[in-house]
């Protein structure tokens, strides 16, 4: 069998497929003999011939719109029917449309080849009424092409400190029908927020099976709350299958929706599928060996807190690295403890301290740092201190990256310490050396009642507020006082006076002074930079904006844009603006604000040989990028603030029109007043 595409429409094979699809256009649908040569010309109809005779087997004609691809006809000859004709046309148009969200076709209801498409791995998403006279419903069915998406569905967060756990169709039954008290707990407001319920496709074809169209309807609205387990590789789900397939024996639909469940769960990398089916649960050892365990609802809400704990002991990859965070357990105490042990302490308090620790896993987390086998840093959070992160072990081994790491964890314990409402991150390590103490005072760390402090503190106030503002969170007065004089904010030559206002805001973040004369701008950024902004070794990308994190995962990155305008300057706020994104269609807006540390413009491998060592971009990015510039702009960003409510176009003009007295045209950096930043930052962050 061939495929070609067919786009010279005076050829043999191009009046072939008029002639087939002329002779099925009852089924089919009219189409005109001018939209097939349109289709054509745009390389978008496929022939599939035989080799021998090149006699026409069939064909697939498709259009692409809002970066998706839709099929028209599929048509196979009645003579080379059930030959998996219509199987290599599918399989042709997946792989030559990778680069679109993915594939749908309409198809009747009453033509009966619901399984033909659920053997492609479409999934039957929703129905709508036909245009034909008799309106007969036609279902939407749907196939999904894998894209890291710059706002993933699973959340960052979620993947490293939640459980993961599949249902099956009974237990979202269960759950929409209030019908079984096991499986009905797995709704509990404790449970949710340790564990991530999720769905796999295989829910929208048992959904499809039922008659009743209300019911269909009920069914896809509740499939669409829950997180559907990502469909990451169809060659490695269509293998696990096979073997599933294998190995049971299927009775019914039921049977066969059973074993698609787990085989999208293992190839999807699910840890845990829930079900009430005996079947499965008898055969919970077999699935066990590809790394999926097998629980009834009640297993699962009895062994969670052992599930949470076994999934924190994971190692975690540093994003751009081949270096993973690991927790320790009991196992490896006395490896740690030889390790990390100081001249000046006991080895006995340590290992003491150590497993005290352990013995409390809610409130401390005992991280390990290492690069292939080589055990770089151990660190402790501590949780037990109302509004407070504590880091009573921050212990980093000599190496190439010493420095690096610790900066990167400092700056870990900051976003984690203000995602959890947390009011200071404090550092209690004893023993430290005097590389680290530099290190944790660059990243704004002040030394206070023996003990290193961050100071977070969220909102907008004026100059005249800090004093009353830091009151609010310290209660002692002589911490205050240390706490004024650092900032120095009583000096009133004004260079000085800028660079106090502008370390206390740094050392405060993510306080933002209202009347503060800072420099700030507005900067566009295309969404495909926002999305590939961090060159990821790990071979998997990072959105720019993780969405579920307030800040960003590092404190500093740098971005490349043309030279010119020159009328950016550090240090400076900016509001980032994702520019317009033609390929979805999706409108402009403001997500994020960042702080710029420094700015240099110079020839591109003179910058890209300066900020290699990030790992930002990769040279062919910057190349073609700026083209044949002689010159570009690489400036240094840090401490990004993803907005809670991102700011659309129309409102951003609003704001723009009321505060600049101007059109907002975001295609250039655009310099504002700091009062438009405020109420710009206001909005975003809902203060």
């Amino acid at each position: 069998m061939q495929i070609d595409k067919i786009n010279n429409i005076k050829s043999e094979e191009f009046n072939k497929i008029i002639e087939l699809g002329d002779r099925n256009a009852k089924t089919l649908g009219f189409l005109p003999y001018v939209a097939f040569e349109k289709y054509a010309t745009q390389n978008q109809l496929i022939g599939a011939f035989d080799k021998a005779n090149h006699d026409l087997l069939g064909y697939l004609l498709y259009r692409t719109s809002y970066n998706k691809v839709t099929i028209i006809h599929l048509c196979i000859d009645e003579n080379h029917r059930n030959k998996k004709v219509s199987k290599n046309l599918i399989n042709f148009l997946k792989k030559n449309t990778k680069n679109y969200q993915g594939i749908r076709l309409s198809c009747r209801n009453d033509y009966g080849i619901n399984k033909v498409w659920e053997s492609f791995n479409f999934v039957p998403i929703k129905e709508k009424q036909g245009r034909s006279k008799a309106g007969l419903p036609l279902t939407i069915w749907w196939f999904p092409h894998n894209h890291n998406d710059l706002f993933s569905q699973f959340s960052d967060f979620e993947l490293k400190n939640k459980i993961i756990a599949v249902i099956d169709m009974n237990i979202f039954l269960d759950i929409k029908n209030d019908r079984n008290k096991e499986s009905v707990a797995l709704k509990s407001d404790w449970l949710l927020s340790e564990a991530t319920l999720c769905l796999t496709r295989e829910i929208y074809n048992e959904i499809n099976r039922n008659s009743d169209k209300i019911i269909k309807e009920s069914s896809r609205r509740l499939a669409s709350q829950f997180n559907e387990l990502p469909f990451k590789n169809e060659a490695e789900f269509s293998s696990i299958l096979n073997e599933l397939e294998s190995k049971f024996i299927l009775n019914d639909e039921n049977d066969n929706s059973d074993i698609r469940h787990i085989a999208y769960s293992i190839s999807g990398g699910a840890e845990f599928f829930i079900t009430r089916d005996e079947n499965i649960i008898q055969n919970r050892d077999f699935f066990y060996e590809y790394g999926l365990t097998i629980y009834r609802p009640s297993e699962f809400i009895t062994h969670l807190d052992e599930n949470i704990q076994t999934s924190k002991y994971k190692p975690q990859r540093l994003i751009g690295t081949n270096i993973n965070t690991e927790r320790i357990s009991n196992s490896n105490v006395d490896f740690i403890i030889s390790k990390f042990l100081t001249p000046k302490e006991k080895k006995s308090k340590l290992k003491e301290k150590v497993r005290n620790y352990l013995s409390l896993p809610h409130n401390f987390e005992l991280l390990t740092i290492y690069k292939n086998n080589d055990i770089l840093a151990f660190v402790v959070f501590d949780r037990t201190k109302n509004g407070i992160l504590q880091i009573p072990i921050f212990r980093f081994l000599k190496s190439s990256i010493r420095n690096t790491l610790a900066k990167h964890f400092l700056y870990r314990a900051i976003l984690t310490s203000t995602k959890e409402d947390r009011i200071y991150t404090e550092i209690s390590e004893e023993f430290l050396d005097e590389e680290l103490i530099n290190i944790i005072k660059e990243t704004k760390f002040v030394l206070l009642d023996n003990c290193w402090k961050k100071l977070n503190i969220k909102g907008v106030c004026k100059q005249c507020e800090i004093s009353s503002q830091i009151n609010k969170f310290v209660e002692d007065k002589e911490n205050i006082n240390n706490l004024l004089k650092i900032f120095s904010l009583n000096n009133n030559n004004e260079s000085s006076k800028f660079e106090s206002l502008y370390n206390t805001e740094r050392y405060l973040t993510p306080l933002k002074i209202e009347d503060f004369e800072i420099p700030t701008f507005i900067i566009p950024i295309k969404p495909h930079w926002a999305e590939t902004l961090f060159d990821d070794k790990s071979e998997r990308k990072l959105a720019l904006f993780e969405p579920d994190y307030k800040l960003l995962l590092n404190r500093e990155n740098v971005y490349y844009r043309s030279a010119t305008p020159k009328i950016i300057q550090a240090p400076a706020r900016i509001l980032w603006y994702l520019s317009e994104d033609k390929s979805t269609k999706e409108k402009g807006k403001i997500s994020a604000t960042s702080y710029i540390d420094e700015i240099f413009i110079d020839s591109p491998k003179i910058l890209f040989k300066r900020f290699e060592q990030l790992g930002v971009y990769k040279w062919e990015q910057i190349a073609n990028t700026v083209g044949k510039n002689k010159e570009i702009m690489a400036f240094v960003f840090s401490d990004t603030e993803l907005f809670t409510n991102t700011l659309s176009n129309k409102i951003v003009k609003e704001v723009f029109e009321s505060l600049e007295n101007k059109n907002f045209m975001p295609i250039s950096p655009v310099r504002i007043k700091k009062e438009t930043y405020i109420e710009l930052y206001k909005l975003g962050m809902e203060l």
